[in-house]
């Protein structure tokens, strides 16, 4: 017997999640690494900035990630005669960055392993080589915050050290995105003082703030975007008012995450024939990422009562008390003042080709004793 063809994930869904909205937050971050990039120069340029580092923080769901691979598009690799241009180089921080561990995911992303016997000059030496060879101009390293040890402050000094060194022998611009107490590496220290040093003025992608005007402005605005995006064949009013607010206080206005709502609520409609996005649909989004496991208490039954031939309702979300999307106005006010930054629901954080890549296909310009 054949296998049932796996189901397929509607076009208008790809395309929604795949499209970047530029708006005010997400340019800000590319014009801060593309002022970084301008420093690069190559290595037979007599004249030379020193390399610097450059910290992206925001919470998740801020578009940290978003910004590194949409800058990241304009810089694809290119395969030549001598080998590959990777002109940006990707890296994912691995959990717990220990100095050995960040060394491992840098020559693991050139397609290479450390040898245990290296120290620290020998592999700086390494990459300097594999950034030379493949033209790279600027390394990238994602969540940079798992190089913040908070229970081991010897360790994030051998990390942030590390780095510093990187940025002296190597001379490639370095940008870190992470969550927020990656900002403990550029925090006054005797530790930190020469990485402090190197750093380009730190961009934090907040979201925009519903309790003023022009961030009311801003975050309605990218949802009327959003909504065409959409595609959907009636207007859905994500921008108006009862609409934005909800969805605010829902996601803690961080845009990454209001996509992920979006999206799944555009799965949801295209499957069940709805023609629009409503808040009766959000809050079973909502309600499906929060869960609440309780027994059903209500018209208890005896074990042995026959049940009378009723209509029952189906398909309908259970009002409750914390529901942003179906809780009454008052109720809503005073999730909103609570949570002033509530937590993203799980695996919230954005999925993204440039995630788990691991080692890449061997170069063709090794040498002899490397």
């Amino acid at each position: 017997m054949a296998s049932p063809a796996r189901p397929a994930v509607p076009d208008a869904v790809l395309t929604f999640e795949t499209t970047v909205i530029p708006h005010t937050r997400h340019t800000e971050a590319k014009a801060a690494i593309r002022e970084l990039h301008g420093r690069y120069r190559p290595r037979e340029d007599a004249r030379r900035f020193k390399a610097r580092a450059l910290l992206i923080v925001g919470a998740a769901g801020s578009g940290k990630t978003t910004a590194l691979e949409d800058y990241m598009a304009d810089y694809p690799d290119r395969a030549t005669e001598d080998g590959d241009i990777r002109r940006i180089v990707y890296v994912e921080a691995p959990e717990r960055t220990t100095r050995r561990a960040l060394v491992g995911a840098i020559l693991g992303a050139y397609g290479y392993r450390a040898r245990d016997h290296w120290n620290t000059s020998e592999v700086i030496e390494k990459i300097a080589f594999y950034a030379e060879e493949t033209g790279t101009e600027m390394i990238f390293i994602d969540e940079g915050h798992h190089m913040v040890n908070e229970n081991n402050a010897e360790t994030t000094a051998e990390v942030t050290e590390f780095i510093k060194s990187l940025l002296n022998r190597v001379k490639v611009q370095i940008v870190i995105a992470g969550l927020p107490r990656l900002l403990d590496i550029a925090v006054p220290g005797e530790r930190t003082m020469q990485l402090r040093r190197r750093l380009q003025p730190t961009v934090i992608l907040k979201p925009y703030d519903w309790a003023t005007r022009s961030g009311r402005t801003m975050f309605s605005g990218v949802l009327g975007v959003m909504e065409k995006m959409l595609g959907l064949p009636e207007a859905s009013g994500l921008a108006k008012h009862e609409m934005a607010k909800r969805i605010y206080v829902a996601t803690g206005g961080e845009i990454g995450i209001v996509s992920k709502y979006l999206s799944q609520a555009l799965s949801t409609a295209l499957a069940n024939g709805r023609r629009s996005i409503d808040l009766d649909l959000l809050g079973q989004v909502h309600a499906g990422w929060y869960p609440v496991y309780q027994a059903d208490v209500g018209d208890m039954l005896d074990f042995d009562a026959l049940l009378e031939d009723e209509p029952v309702e189906t398909g309908m979300v259970p009002l409750r008390l914390d529901n942003p999307f179906l809780c009454s106005g008052e109720r809503l006010r005073e999730i909103w003042l609570r949570d002033t930054d509530p937590p993203p629901p799980m695996n919230m954080s954005r999925v993204t080709k440039l995630r788990g890549r691991g080692a890449q296909p061997l170069r063709p310009f090794i040498r002899e004793g490397l």
